[in-house]
């Protein structure tokens, strides 16, 4: 994580936090099913944060 710039960290754990809900809400099966539905939405969104955190690395020097 020392790559990544602010934003990219931030990026970096909220995407996986999304996906970790999205993947608690499609393992449990007492969710109701407005719940249930919302979890494999949950997950690419979590996926798309982790990628997208990838482009935001820090500028290095060229000393």
């Amino acid at each position: 994580m020392k790559k990544h710039n602010k934003i990219g960290r931030l990026l970096y754990y909220f995407g996986i936090f999304v996906c970790a809900v999205g993947i608690a809400l499609e393992l449990v099966e007492d969710t109701p099913e407005t719940l249930s539905i919302l979890a494999m939405p949950l997950m690419i969104i979590g996926v798309i944060l982790l990628i997208a955190s990838n482009f935001f690395k820090k500028v290095r020097d060229m000393d």
